[in-house]
């Protein structure tokens, strides 16, 4: 996932409204779940599954706005341990915060956590998003161990002349292709991360961003344009087929990539912005996408105890849980993450005070 914003100079206001729509359509998602779970009968179908592509969409944002943020950086190794420092101090401390929630509860309710887990999660690994064979602690943390695992390489890059960015994004690429094809050992945690199809997405976005900084954002519209005509198709062809949504990291990156990629793009070098109420969604996209899970599992307890074998019950149900999974992370934005942001920036400062 993509949760870092550039300076205000540079913030790009249409990505920061992508991730919220992102967010929110992982909250559909998960509704589908829940409704699953807690309703005797269900108004979504499997098609709401692919609310999953907003963790694709993600992928892709994180591989822009790295490329956006490194054209204005320096390089060499201070500037790169800066920019891991910054990556760090955004991801960590919320996901910390969330999941000690979560293991307070499993500490007084283990059923409650680790019902539909196959194995229980290692919480060490959990807490430092270290690669594992079993799911994290917090479940969404997946995407976040891809995450952290992008921009520690990425941050290679930073050590680098400018003029070897592009260069250098080449040759990831081909290293993923050639793990591949000789067939890595997907068995290990760590290399599968390193050599995972996923990647692919986050490559995308960079060399999206790469090509924003040196075409000056041409045919963006064009471009955006063509990403949502592929969205469509490539979504109605998947579910007019039957087909569930694309659990393979190297089918998402086929299927996905493409139109992400052109999306992000297209919206990012829009001259007009999207509506305010879109861009105070992608603040709070992170916290969104931490603690939806939680908020929906309450309510859908709540619901159960109630619930009819009737679709009326479900439509009312399904939009108080969204708009309490929203309420919940603005709360959680404004009393947590947002201090949290500051105190890492002033801490930044300190650490690496400008040249």
């Amino acid at each position: 996932m993509s949760f870092e914003t550039p300076a205000p100079a540079n913030r790009l206001a249409n990505i920061q409204s992508l991730r919220g729509i992102a967010a929110l359509l992982v909250v559909f998602s998960h509704l589908m779940v829940i409704e699953r779970k807690y309703s005797p009968d269900q108004f979504l179908g499997s098609w709401a599954n692919y609310g999953q592509v907003g963790v694709d969409l993600f992928f892709v944002i994180s591989g822009f706005i790295m490329v956006h943020v490194a054209m204005k950086m320096r390089r060499g190794s201070k500037p790169a341990l800066e920019f891991l420092f910054a990556r760090i101090s955004r991801v960590y401390p919320l996901y910390w915060l969330v999941s000690a929630a979560l293991l307070m509860v499993w500490l007084i309710r283990p059923d409650m956590v680790f019902s539909s887990f196959k194995t229980d999660p290692n919480i060490l690994k959990s807490f430092l998003l270290y690669p594992d064979t079993r799911d994290p602690l917090l479940a969404v943390g997946w995407t976040l161990i891809h995450e952290v695992g992008f921009y520690l390489v990425f941050a290679l890059a930073l050590l680098l002349k400018p003029k070897w960015l592009l260069p250098f994004l080449f040759l990831w690429a081909g290293l993923i292709g050639l793990g591949q094809y000789t067939g890595v050992n997907t068995h290990n945690p760590v290399i599968a991360l390193l050599f995972s199809p996923l990647t692919y997405e986050f490559l995308a976005g960079a060399f999206a961003g790469w090509i924003f900084h040196k075409w000056n954002a041409k045919f963006a519209l064009a471009a955006m344009m063509t990403g949502l005509v592929l969205w469509v198709v490539s979504l109605y062809l998947l579910i007019s087929a039957g087909h569930s949504m694309i659990e393979s990291h190297m089918g998402r990156a086929i299927h996905f990539a493409l139109p992400a990629t052109l999306t992000v793009y297209g919206l990012a070098g829009l001259k007009s912005n999207l509506p305010k109420w879109s861009q105070m969604l992608g603040d709070w996209s992170y916290a969104l996408y931490l603690t939806h899970i939680l908020t929906l599992t309450l309510f859908g307890r709540i619901w159960h105890t109630f619930a009819q074998d009737s679709f009326w019950d479900n439509i009312p149900a399904l939009a108080i849980m969204t708009i309490a999974s929203i309420m919940v992370a603005a709360i959680t934005y404004k009393l947590a993450e947002k201090p949290m942001l500051s105190v890492a920036k002033t801490l930044r400062r300190r650490l690496f005070p400008p040249a």
